[in-house]
């Protein structure tokens, strides 16, 4: 669901302490372009709310609809261009953090972002767009177990070529901190301009070759030092998937 409330784009750059859209484009991790779009079509992700609302202990209430005060107890004053870039430093410097709600035990959360690219479990995909959809929920004490949250994105694979480990429609979790190969372990890949979900081996030479579980789709084989050496690259290696029933 997103939000259709005019003044909502205009309240997360209050609770925020922010001045201009660009710093708050910054701040959600998104493109400039990302929250121009939004503006202008009075749509606002809720993942973007949310975001904002447990960085600085907003009301969502308020954020979407102008409803009660921003902060629980007080309303924060007017922002400054001193307390707005003081805030957004912070922000950048940090995980996004949230805690459970009251009566739980707390446990630190991390919410990690589901990109608009998508991974090709087949033929190479052509929709590598960065801008963020969604963001969901991970307990940062497993998020650090597994790698490093902050370089962490969630993305859909699209195609069976995975199958029936990864199938389509799956959502994976990719850790981009993680670039160098290990044998059998499964990575993004992007050759050209195509991004690609496989499995990963290294050969002697300079060779990689980047295998699918489902035994109809053929190897890739790519040489480091042939005519494709500049166009490969490693995304990062994915390290959790899920599947909606």
């Amino acid at each position: 669901m997103n939000s259709t409330t005019p003044d909502t784009l205009d309240r997360l750059l209050q609770g925020a302490g922010l001045r201009r859209d660009s710093q708050l484009a910054e701040l959600l991790g998104v493109s400039p372009q990302a929250v121009s779009q939004a503006r202008r079509k009075g749509r606002i992700p809720d993942g973007w709310v949310l975001k904002v609302a447990a960085q600085f202990g907003l009301s969502t209430d308020w954020i979407f609809f102008g409803k009660g005060a921003p902060e629980e107890g007080a309303v924060p004053p007017a922002p400054s261009r001193e307390d707005g870039a003081e805030k957004l430093r912070r922000a950048r410097g940090e995980s996004f953090f949230g805690e459970v709600g009251a009566g739980q035990d707390s446990i630190g959360l991390v919410m990690v972002p589901l990109v608009a690219a998508r991974l090709a479990a087949g033929k190479g995909s052509l929709e590598t767009d960065g801008d963020v959809l969604s963001y969901f929920s991970f307990r940062q004490d497993w998020l650090c177990r597994k790698g490093d949250p902050e370089k962490m994105v969630l993305m859909k694979v699209c195609g069976d070529s995975m199958e029936p480990d990864i199938r389509h429609g799956d959502m994976v979790l990719v850790d981009q901190s993680k670039r160098q190969i290990y044998g059998h372990a499964i990575y993004a890949m992007g050759i050209n301009e195509e991004i690609y979900i496989k499995q990963v081996e290294t050969l002697p030479g300079g060779k990689l070759v980047l295998r699918s579980r489902n035994p109809e789709y053929s190897p890739i084989n790519v040489d480091l030092h042939g005519d494709l050496a500049d166009s490969v690259r490693v995304i990062g290696r994915v390290i959790w998937c899920c599947r909606e029933i």
